[in-house]
């Protein structure tokens, strides 16, 4: 556990980093428009809105390409398999990695909710195709002047207009959210094909949720969960495994093995009980978020939770777990007192 929680450090490291690239594109992406806006929309016919939009939307096109081609995902998945396979290593076994043939198809199938990285950047660029030539129309249909319709696809930092949210606000924050999700994705992926070439010495996996309170509700209904290497719920847990973690966009949870104990290996050792990390400090490893939070107060349970799921849960009415349905998925106040 200690392995995969420092080491979730230095994927948040990497992502920062693919932000940092992701974001210097957007903004030299945004000097381009401006000035093909400023330079190229020197009258307002149809012909000349339509080339400019034409080049805009080529402009678009390739930032987005460019983006999604930033992250490594092929190196990334290998330095997982490895880093995976040397967490056995340094509890005393040995570990296979995944073959080559078998991390080139995860990288090229590996989905976030269902759909590849690649087509979350597309679908990033269209909304902005989208969104830009309907503010140029929209201004020239209202009689405004260039620097009006500048003004309304750019935002103006004097008048404290954002635009159509530029790398400021809804570019960027889109594009860090994605760059998170498929670091992380990748990584699990990655983690998750090495556990099952090693199914020798894993007999199961068991997701490992960040202890503090900005844990979604979802990773806190999933805290501890565990399931055998085929996705089955084993250990008296109910919940679908889905595809794993992350579980939400800018989840920070993750999916760690469950080896096969020293005894069941036919070695005559307990297993040493550890700490991991909290908001409250270091605390026993094998600490629920049910016993976590109640170590807290009643104001923080309240925040994380929302008062009236966090009174079901103290009255006892509830347990963590009847927070979300069959499908995984958080259920409604309503649905909770109904049930």
């Amino acid at each position: 556990m200690d392995f995969y929680l420092k080491h979730q450090v230095d994927l948040l490291r990497l992502t920062a980093g693919e932000q940092t690239k992701t974001l210097a594109l957007l903004k030299q992406m945004q000097v381009e428009l401006k000035a093909k806006l400023r330079n190229g929309l020197t009258d307002f016919s149809k012909a000349r809105v339509n080339k400019v939009l034409k080049e805009a939307t080529e402009i678009i096109d390739g930032y987005y390409a460019k983006t999604a081609g930033t992250l490594d995902s092929h190196a990334l998945a290998q330095n997982e398999a490895k880093f995976t396979a040397n967490t056995f290593a340094g509890i005393g076994l040995d570990a296979s990695l995944p073959s080559e043939a078998a991390l080139k198809a995860l990288v090229s199938g590996s989905l976030i909710e269902g759909h590849i990285s690649a087509d979350y950047w597309a679908a990033q660029g269209n909304s902005l195709k989208f969104k830009y030539s309907g503010q140029v129309r929209q201004g020239i249909a209202q009689n405004e002047t260039l620097q009006q319709i500048v003004r309304r696809v750019f935002g103006s930092k004097r008048l404290g207009t954002s635009g159509i949210g530029f790398p400021a606000d809804t570019l960027r924050r889109n594009a860090f959210t994605l760059c998170h999700n498929s670091v992380m994705q990748t990584a699990n992926d990655a983690r998750m094909a090495t556990f099952k070439a090693n199914d020798d010495i894993v007999k199961g996996m068991r997701q490992l949720s960040t202890l503090d309170s900005h844990t979604s509700l979802v990773c806190v209904t999933y805290s501890g969960a565990e399931w055998n290497l085929e996705g089955v719920p084993i250990n008296g847990n109910t919940l679908p495994f889905n595809s794993g973690c992350p579980r939400h966009w800018g989840c920070r949870s993750l999916i760690v093995p469950i080896t096969l104990s020293y005894r069941e290996l036919g070695i005559d050792v307990d297993k040493p009980k550890g700490t991991r990390a909290s908001d409250l400090g270091q605390i026993p490893s094998d600490t629920t978020f049910d016993g976590f939070l109640k170590r807290h107060t009643a104001a923080y349970v309240d925040d994380l939770l929302g008062p009236g799921r966090a009174k079901l849960w103290r009255d006892g009415t509830i347990t963590l777990s009847d927070l979300l349905g069959q499908t995984g998925r958080p259920l409604t106040l309503e649905q909770l007192k109904k049930k």
